[in-house]
């Protein structure tokens, strides 16, 4: 039997960010994962926008230093509505949010998924008190008052203080806690990529709504001298598999009118990967012994960026609580202050940005003619536009 201060499933980013946050605060902490080294690198085209919040933790934890030059400052947020076009490719309303309105630093600052799992991989391997075991799930757990017990696929059982399921909206540990949850589909999924163009894009973080979910440009280092931005494209689930099949150039052509030629022709460069998009919560966040985090407790559609950052809001809180009760790792009393500090916050953020998706999605003419005249007219009032700026970026 293998004995831990802190037992985490899942190692993808919100997992390995845990398991960093903890092992640097001098806990004995054990990962499992289901995937090899590397295997969560090779398929996996997104990015993913840190605000503000979220790096100054990351900086805390001694991550943010090796990927800081690969980091692309989010200096504005654009939307546009192209609704009133034919094909998708004329703006008809834009807003502009610049970070400068409420800050002196950028929003946020856009980094590869790849880059950041590397750069985790590396400063979790430097944690003496951190083991993490590749190639193994967690498949069952039995709480009790002083301890929890984790059973691997492995065949090996964890008995540890505190268990964390960070494993995924899927969780095994979570459906074994009966902890239920609610679910949103959408009939989406997302096509993430990255392109180079020819018009830079000068730090500009783009949103374009038209139908079936926005399309999002965000700005990446130059590639191959030129130009790049990562791209997430949500559509209705049947034209997304189209575009996903769909030949090289034809993709380009149509990516860019969709773009509305914003930065100019846009050119593939990168592999396209497709996800399926819906929106998830727990009924709580907590059981015996047990925190759920990130996509274990809460999945959103990819707009605003608040998916990953919700999580570091997570594994923060969890952080702070150790540090103020060193002596009740893992105990009923603080896994119920974490319920009651992060619930609402997350519920607001699911209910907010489930309810823009689905203004995204519309078709309907009065639908879109609404989400146009709001955009432009909505945030003409200061007040309301700094409220939302603050908002987005994590602060309530």
């Amino acid at each position: 039997m293998l004995e831990t201060d802190v037992f985490i499933s899942g190692a993808g980013l919100a997992g390995s960010i845990a398991a960093l946050s903890y092992a640097k605060a001098g806990r004995n902490v054990t990962v499992a994962d289901p995937f090899i080294d590397s295997y969560n690198n090779q398929k996996d085209y997104r990015t993913t926008a840190y605000l503000q919040p979220s790096k100054l933790f990351l900086e805390e934890l001694g991550v943010w230093e090796p990927i800081e030059d690969s980091a692309m400052p989010l200096e504005v947020m654009k939307i546009i509505d192209s609704s009133s076009a034919k094909n998708g490719d004329k703006i008809k309303s834009q807003k502009e949010f610049k970070s400068t309105e409420i800050s002196d630093l950028p929003f946020g600052w856009n980094v590869k998924n790849s880059l950041m799992r590397t750069a985790l991989k590396r400063q979790i391997d430097r944690q003496s008190n951190c083991k993490l075991i590749n190639s193994s799930s967690a498949t069952d757990l039995v709480c009790r008052d002083s301890m929890a017990y984790v059973k691997l696929s492995s065949g090996n059982t964890v008995k540890a203080k505190l268990v964390i399921a960070a494993d995924g909206r899927s969780s095994i540990l979570r459906e074994k806690a009966g902890i239920s949850i609610k679910t949103q589909r959408f009939g989406q999924k997302a096509l993430a990529f990255a392109v180079t163009h020819s018009t830079p894009h000068k730090n500009i973080s783009t949103e374009i709504h038209n139908s079936g979910g926005p399309f999002t440009l965000v700005p990446l280092p130059d590639f191959n001298g030129k130009p790049s931005s990562a791209i997430v494209w949500m559509e209705n689930g049947e034209k997304a598999k189209r575009l996903m099949e769909m030949e090289t150039k034809s993709f380009e052509r149509e990516m860019t009118v969709r773009s509305c030629n914003i930065l100019g022709p846009l050119k593939l460069a990168s592999k396209r990967s497709l996800w399926p998009i819906i929106s998830q919560i727990a009924d709580r966040l907590y059981s015996q012994r047990l925190a759920l985090i990130g996509e274990t407790a809460h999945v959103v559609p990819p707009i605003g960026a608040q998916g990953l950052n919700m999580s570091i809001a997570d594994i923060k809180f969890l952080s702070d609580l150790d540090q103020k009760y060193p002596d009740q790792l893992g105990s009923i009393d603080t896994l119920i202050e974490y319920q009651k500090n992060r619930i609402f916050d997350i519920r607001q953020r699911v209910a907010g940005v489930s309810t823009l998706n689905r203004i995204s999605i519309s078709s309907n003419k009065l639908v879109q003619n609404v989400r146009a005249f709001g955009l432009e007219h909505f945030f003409k009032v200061p007040a309301i536009k700094q409220a939302t700026m603050k908002l987005g970026m994590g602060n309530r």
